[in-house]
């Protein structure tokens, strides 16, 4: 069924569409770019919370680097909650199963924006001849499906029989010369859009999964009916969605997934593609194929936790039979029924509706905050002086126990080791040249040296090295910070 772009339809989405606010935000550059950088070209489909702020911090910091700090000031956890908590906001954020930390997850339609602006800007590769032959291949497929004509059927698959047995013939006398260069191009291309789509199609799905689990508890809390009918309801939507053509072909897509044998099949057929000289060449510019069973096996299961959340809420809505907490579930329904009004009504309400008290203020009788009257005690104080002893028994031992690190015996340290290493050692080289006598303080002002640059050194974020010593127990302590290298200044 093709779209009507109604003048009526395109009022309303101009309104409410997520894609079209995004596209019309005043900080869309930044939104765009970030999203685009963190979810669509790693193919990262949720992201923890406190990840996706550092990820945005080095974001703001390259941008600043180029337009000046004043572009965008406020800190990246800002930004981020603005995008998750404005209304119908770009992400998604909640907890996972099983997890203490929240994840992130972009809406379908900003993928959707997103996939749009990389197709406007072009692609390197345009191929008809692939497209053309799968467009005909499927209407074959569908003829043949849909027709009844049984003498056509075993004409047409005769004929398909006869095609298998010249190219086997054709390798078999060396005669098969394969496909060419363009066209091995051509497909790899046309192979990696319909993946990057179908993984796109996905969250789509999760987003539909998503809608009926929250249309399933709107439904038992604002039910009001027995048990039995609102669970008559809420199944017959569980089987609507599972018999819906949608459910119907994620059904048939996870359990032809998790085959043994196509997961062998596939992987297998794509390392052999890869291996290829131009497989391999198509993999430096798009590793999208060389993951490409990880990624939808990652899409399909969290589409199936998804779905598998609905079962769980009519689950303990079940389980809900205890007499004894029968009056406090009432009480949660009524405000949960009261909460899902408010929202329906947002436009018509005026603030401060929701909730409110009939009088400005208390009216509080203070006679009986007093306390009661309870006698006076007389205090005697001894005012007899005595003289202290001339050596007291105070043990002040531990007063001299705090390590002193000598800060110059460090530098020292890092001086004898660029001398024995032409003028450039690592922190590790450097300890285990002269062990560490003080555990962790020793190693901090090892770190501080390196970070007021006291002595000259280069601290690479992307690496880490491990320092490791042992205690005065013989405890074996590891640490694991960004890789330090101290090197030589030049005079």
């Amino acid at each position: 069924m093709s779209n009507d772009l109604s003048y009526e339809f395109l009022e309303q989405f101009k309104e409410q569409s997520i894609a079209l606010r995004l596209l019309r935000s005043q900080n869309f550059s930044l939104i765009g770019s970030f999203f685009y950088r963190a979810f669509i070209s790693k193919n990262r489909r949720a992201m923890p919370y406190q990840e996706l702020i550092g990820l945005l911090d080095h974001h703001l910091s390259d941008i600043a680097d180029t337009y000046g700090a004043a572009k965008y000031p406020k800190p990246a956890r800002a930004y981020l909650d603005d995008w998750i908590n404005s209304k119908g906001g770009f992400l998604r954020k909640y907890l996972p199963q099983h997890a203490d930390e929240p994840e992130c997850d972009l809406l379908p339609e900003v993928e959707k924006a997103l996939r749009w602006l990389e197709e406007m800007q072009g692609k390197r590769f345009v191929g008809t001849e692939s497209r053309l032959k799968l467009l005909l291949e499927m209407i074959t497929n569908l003829v043949q499906g849909t027709s009844v004509d049984k003498p056509a059927k075993l004409a047409a698959l005769q004929a398909k029989k006869a095609e298998l047995e010249q190219q086997i013939i054709a390798v078999e006398q060396g005669m098969d010369s394969g496909l060419s260069h363009t066209e091995v191009r051509e497909r790899l291309y046309l192979l990696s859009d319909m993946s990057r789509q179908l993984l796109g199609d996905f969250r789509q799905v999760e987003a539909n999964f998503r809608l009926l689990d929250k249309d399933t508890r709107k439904k038992i809390t604002l039910g009001g009916a027995h048990k039995g009918q609102v669970l008559d309801k809420v199944f017959g939507d569980q089987d609507l969605i599972d018999q819906s053509d949608e459910g119907k072909s994620f059904g048939s897509f996870f359990e032809l997934l998790m085959t043994p044998k196509m997961r062998e099949n596939m992987r297998g057929d794509l390392k052999r593609l890869l291996a290829n000289p131009q497989g391999r060449e198509f993999v430096n510019s798009d590793q999208l194929l060389q993951y490409l069973y990880s990624y939808l096996l990652d899409a399909g299961t969290k589409v199936n936790q998804t779905k598998q959340q609905i079962n769980d809420q009519l689950r303990r809505y079940i389980q809900e039979q205890s007499q004894d907490n029968k009056r406090i579930l009432e009480l949660i329904r009524e405000f949960e029924a009261s909460a899902l009004q408010v929202k329906e009504q947002q436009q018509e309400i005026t603030a401060g509706e929701f909730s409110q008290i009939d009088g400005v203020q208390a009216d509080i009788c203070t006679q009986f905050s007093r306390s009661l009257y309870q006698q006076k005690l007389d205090e005697q104080f001894n005012s007899t002086v005595e003289n202290a002893s001339a050596s007291p028994e105070v043990d002040l031992g531990s007063l001299f126990e705090v390590s002193h690190i000598d800060e110059f015996q460090l530098a020292r340290n890092i001086q004898q080791g660029l001398a024995a290493h032409d003028g450039q050692v690592s922190l590790a080289q450097v300890i285990e040249k002269c062990p560490v006598e003080y555990g962790l303080d020793e190693v901090l002002t090892y770190i501080k040296l390196a970070c007021e640059q006291q002595q000259k050194a280069t601290i690479d974020t992307q690496q880490q090295q491990k320092i490791s010593w042992q205690t005065a127990e013989g405890i074996t302590r590891v640490l694991k910070i960004p890789a330090i290298t101290f090197v030589r200044e030049l005079t």
